[in-house]
């Protein structure tokens, strides 16, 4: 009686579509050595930061344009286009050996990856039981993190050097391209308008962007994910120097943690202030950035993942929920969507500011400006919980 009260969410559609989100999330992990690859190239280090970044480049454009205009209809016809373009993309690396066709081939996975993604979201939605929502949603976040945490070990394991690493993502391509296989045998969803977020088009954005704490917390993410991507991009150069085996470990230490910290505790986070605890995450992670400089041996590079792992699994979803909380209803899906879009602009920044750091003056500033844009946003926080959210939202 059970099993028929509740509707069953890991239906084949939904895992299918969860075995190609992960599949797509692992295409854009592998680049954690990418760093090492363009050194290998003799490109310009002021170009570095600028090529690490570039695939973040299209979702800042395409995303919030593309998103009012996916529907069930259309949504697998886009998810199979992304993915050809990122395979496409991934096959043309080893061709390209320029700052430019490194950042047009960059462009083009990272449009991929970002019209795959949003069209995902949208399949999901249909392929979700309304009263599963949550339960769903946390695991389509596992979903993304787990190549994040055994993608990079493997990599560094398997590229010993430039060719390796051309030919990871050769073969990369070609496990892109069999992607496709689950995305044909997908139905289509129900096409109800639950399976649909609607925009609020150009006057609705307008008047939620006049909000302060939507404004706020659209800042602080970007504040939290920019030395988040920094330190996934130059970690593996900076163990190398330190003389530590496989700092991809640390990433599968971290998101390994993140993983436990979200299935175990996440009925906790409405339990707690959320703005308070946020705070004091981002208070700790500005102060443990600056902490892995001071870094000699594996064994405390995979302490402090678990730190890094802890924290993260407990801010990023603590920031995101504020958002939700304090947004008006009809702007909540709104506002998911441009937390989507400012990811991306931190995913661009990180790296292209911190590459700049790093070729300028090296590590150590490198990791004081990841601590100083953690503490920023701790500080952006606190402020919001003193002078009281709910009292912000009405003034606005």
């Amino acid at each position: 009686m059970t099993g028929l009260s509740r509707p069953t969410l890991f239906t084949r559609d939904f895992v299918l579509l969860s075995v190609v989100l992960v599949f797509a999330s692992a295409m854009m992990a592998l680049f954690f050595q990418f760093h090492s690859y363009l050194i290998s190239l003799r490109i310009d280090p002021r170009w570095h930061g600028f090529l690490l970044g570039a695939d973040a480049i299209t979702g800042i454009v395409l995303q919030p344009i593309m998103s009012p205009y996916l529907n069930a209809r259309n949504a697998k016809k886009v998810l199979t286009v992304g993915i050809c373009a990122m395979a496409i993309a991934l096959a043309s690396y080893g061709h390209a050996l320029t700052a430019g066709t490194i950042a047009l081939v960059r462009i083009v996975h990272g449009g991929g990856f970002v019209a795959a993604a949003a069209a995902m979201m949208v399949l999901f939605a249909g392929y979700i039981p309304r009263s599963r929502s949550g339960e769903a949603i946390g695991i389509i976040s596992i979903m993304r993190l787990v190549p994040y945490a055994f993608v990079p070990p493997v990599v560094v394991y398997l590229a010993n050097g430039p060719r390796d690493f051309i030919s990871v993502v050769m073969v990369a391509a070609g496990v892109t391209a069999l992607v496709l296989i689950p995305v044909a045998f997908m139905r289509p969803t129900s096409g109800g308008d639950e399976t649909l977020e609607r925009s609020a088009g150009l006057s609705g954005l307008v008047e939620n962007m006049r909000s302060v704490p939507v404004v706020t917390l659209l800042v602080v993410n970007v504040l939290f994910y920019s030395p988040y991507t920094t330190l996934f991009f130059f970690l593996r150069d900076f163990g190398a120097v330190r003389g530590i085996g496989n700092p991809g470990f640390f990433f599968t230490v971290a998101m390994f943690v993140m993983i436990v910290i979200r299935i175990a505790g996440s009925r906790y986070f409405d339990r707690v202030n959320k703005a308070r605890t946020g705070g004091f995450c981002m208070a700790l992670l500005a102060v443990f950035h600056v902490l892995i400089y001071f870094v000699g041996l594996e064994a405390s590079l995979l302490a402090l993942s678990v730190i890094f792992g802890l924290l993260w699994g407990v801010g990023m979803p603590l920031i995101m929920a504020l958002l939700f909380d304090i947004s008006e209803p009809r702007f909540r899906g709104l506002n998911m969507n441009l937390v989507l879009v400012v990811m991306q602009v931190a995913f661009f920044l990180g790296p292209l500011v911190g590459g700049a750091v790093l070729a300028r003056w090296g590590y150590g500033p490198l990791f004081v400006l990841c601590g100083a844009l953690n503490m920023v946003g701790a500080i952006l926080l606190f402020a919001m919980r003193a002078k009281n959210v709910s009292g912000l939202r009405s003034q606005v």
